[in-house]
Order: C-alpha cells, then sequence, then structure tokens
C-alpha cells in the first residue's frame, strides 16, 4: 500500500493512491488513480476500501468516467426524485460521458474539466451547434455534485459566467392588456380554465396536467398544487411536488366561476361518452377522461398565443407575466412567491419579476411629477 503527494499552485499539498487492476481483455495494463485528499492519513483508507470493492466487484467498473458516474447515478436512486435522477442522467449521457467518458475518473483535473465546457459552449448542442452558458452551467453543477459525493477534489474549477441576458433566457412577459385580449379571445376554448390558472395563479406546466378535482375546494376558494404530472426519459410519471413547490393558493371569485363553469363542461362530456369515460379526476383531460401528456399544453398554449394575435410566449413565461403583473398591482412580494412556489424571494424578485415598458413610462412620469412644475427645472424655460 502506497500512496503519494503532489504541490497545488498555491502551495497546498494534496495526496493520492493508484493501484493495479488485473489487465483488460488485450492484455493491456489498467490502473485506478484517486486524488485530492487533504492528508496523508485519507488516502490509505480510501485505498483500503477501493482495493475491496475491487476484489469483490465486476472489474467492468475500471474507474472510468462512465462507470464511476453510473454508479454514482444508481446510488442517488435512493435519495432523489426520480425526475431529477432522470435529468442527472440526462445530462451525463449527452455532455460527459461522449467527451471524457474513457478517461479515469480520479485522475481528472481542472484542465480537463474546462475542455470540457469549452467543448460544450462551441459544439455541445443539437447538430453540434453551440450550448448555452446556462445549460453548461447545469453541467457543471451536476458534475461538482458527482464528483463531491465521490470523494473527488478538484481545485480550480471555474463555470462559464451567466448569459447576458435581460430575460434569463425567456421568450417575453404580457401587458395585462395582452393577457386579457389572449383571455378574451378564448373565451370558448376547451383548456381556457387552465390558461386563465398559468396566468393568475402563475400554475406550472405539470402542475396543470396532474391537478385533480380533490384538490379543489371552490366553496373555500383554494386550490392545493401539491401533485404533478411530468416527463422523463422513461416516460410519463406523477409525483408530490417539493419543498415549497407544494402550497395552497388561495383563488378568487372570477377564478371560482372559471372552474365551475369548466367542472359544468366535463360534466356534459361524461354523460356524453358514458361508459367509455374514464374518470381519474383529472381537471383538465380529453373527453374520454384520459389524461394529457404534458407536452400537449405546451403545444396548445403556442397554438392558441397565434390564434389570438398576441406575442407567442412559452406556457412558463405565464408565470413571468403572473408575477410581474402582480409586482406592478402591489402585491407584496413573500406573498407573489408564496403563490408561485418559490422556495427564495430572490427568485420571485430577480428572475420572474420583469420591468414593461408601461412601467418604466409610469416611473418617468411619477419622477417628473416628484420634481414638480416642468417650468421650473426644465432647460427650456
Amino acid at each position: 500500500m502506497a500512496v503519494y503527494n503532489y504541490r497545488l499552485a498555491n502551495g497546498q499539498t494534496r495526496w493520492f493512491f493508484i493501484i493495479d487492476l488485473p489487465p483488460d481483455a488485450n492484455g493491456r495494463r489498467r490502473q485506478h488513480k484517486r486524488q485530492g485528499f487533504p492528508n496523508q492519513a485519507a488516502a490509505p483508507k480510501a485505498e483500503e476500501d477501493a482495493r475491496a470493492a475491487y476484489g469483490g466487484a465486476d472489474l467492468g467498473a475500471d474507474g472510468s468516467v462512465t462507470a464511476e458516474l453510473e454508479s454514482w447515478l444508481n446510488e442517488r436512486e435512493l435519495d432523489v426524485q426520480e425526475t431529477t435522477l432522470s435529468n442527472y442522467r440526462d445530462i451525463m449521457r449527452c455532455y460527459v460521458v461522449p467527451h471524457i467518458g474513457t478517461r479515469q475518473l480520479y485522475a481528472l483535473d481542472k484542465r480537463v474539466i474546462h475542455e470540457l465546457y469549452k467543448k460544450l459552449l462551441k459544439g455541445g448542442g443539437k447538430n453540434g451547434g453551440p450550448l448555452s452558458s446556462t445549460t453548461v452551467r447545469i453541467v457543471h453543477r451536476v458534475m461538482m455534485k458527482a464528483l463531491s459525493d465521490l470523494g473527488v477534489n478538484v481545485d480550480g474549477v471555474r463555470q462559464p459566467r451567466p448569459a447576458e441576458r435581460e430575460t434569463m433566457g425567456r421568450k417575453g412577459v404580457w401587458t395585462p392588456a395582452q393577457s386579457a385580449k389572449f383571455l378574451k379571445h378564448h373565451a370558448d376554448h376547451r383548456l381556457r380554465a387552465a390558461w386563465v390558472l398559468a396566468i393568475v395563479v402563475g400554475t406550472r406546466r405539470g402542475e396543470l396536467a396532474g391537478l385533480k378535482w380533490p384538490r379543489v375546494d371552490l366553496d373555500r376558494g383554494v386550490l392545493l398544487l401539491h401533485w404533478q404530472r411530468t416527463t422523463t426519459s422513461n416516460g410519463v410519471v406523477e409525483k408530490a411536488s417539493k419543498g415549497k413547490s407544494k402550497r395552497a393558493v388561495a383563488i378568487g371569485p372570477a377564478l371560482v366561476a372559471e372552474l365551475d363553469a369548466h367542472r359544468t363542461r366535463q360534466d356534459v362530456e361524461k354523460v356524453e361518452a358514458g361508459v367509455l369515460y374514464h374518470d381519474g379526476g383529472y381537471l383538465f383531460c380529453r373527453e374520454d377522461g384520459e389524461p394529457y401528456y404534458p407536452k400537449y399544453f405546451t403545444d396548445q398554449w403556442a397554438k392558441a398565443c397565434a390564434d389570438a394575435g398576441v406575442p407567442v410566449i412559452s406556457l412558463h413565461d405565464a408565470r413571468h407575466t403572473s408575477a410581474t403583473t402582480g409586482a406592478d398591482a402591489g402585491v407584496p412580494e413573500h406573498v407573489m412567491q408564496r403563490r408561485l412556489g418559490h422556495a427564495d424571494s430572490r427568485t420571485t424578485r430577480e428572475v420572474y419579476t420583469h420591468v414593461l415598458p408601461e412601467s418604466e413610462r409610469r416611473a418617468a412620469e411619477l419622477m417628473e411629477a416628484v420634481l414638480g412644475d416642468a417650468a421650473s427645472w426644465s432647460p427650456k424655460a
């Protein structure tokens, strides 16, 4: 058993070990290396554990990035949501493994990781196009989480700078007039109530897809947004919302009337479908009661925007519209944070609340009014 040390640029000492593995099928030498230990005592214990693991395991798990990350993903099945795990797998499969999958995980250094990020930024997207810095930053966070869990400390890794976009990559935010125009145009749309929820409550797509009548209390004017229906690489899953995403939201009399009318229309459909109706309790479903695939809402929303003659924004941007409209109307920030289900008020304030041209114009007029009569300060006076 032997361990070795090396010195970082900042003068700190780190320790590592290397163990030999059985040759591969072609007789070539294989090694397992793990580095980044902060003191000499930690490395031998890790080396002992590694030898024990290799002694009783399939040596196909050879310390490569692919094998070690797959092992990490299998372990995370115990403590993360299925949708989160699916996202982790997609990130590793699409962005990490194709570029550095054959490297030894425990021999990674910051230069290898930085080259990975540069490759992704230049040609990591679909059809070899550039990948957004936002996506590469997500790759970075997942990579660092995996390395940390695996006990690998790679010093000095930098992530790409954030994208300099005022809209945080969103397509746009509607004014109250545009929202009203959209809803008026779709007075008889079968998903009108879903669109009202998206704009007024800021309901997420997964929450719309998974919302069921037992979680709607029209008498008290309350929605329980505790469940969502969403997609993973393995198909559609339904699960409880996590953290502050699980919330009870108050709705006013106008929205109560919308949902009541929607329920009445759905009751008529049940009668017309008869025994062919599969009643799963969903608010928004097909004429036979079967729930929609979540992407159906996205596709129908885009078509509805175009039909109404308003700017085509994404369905998720309805949440931004809700936050911005509420802020301009004077809804307190902590109240809007709760309605949107954000864990941090900064997300509500800095990401979801936007300054509309109309609001900026009102601010300009108010500032001028504070100064009094323009004749008293205008250079033309």
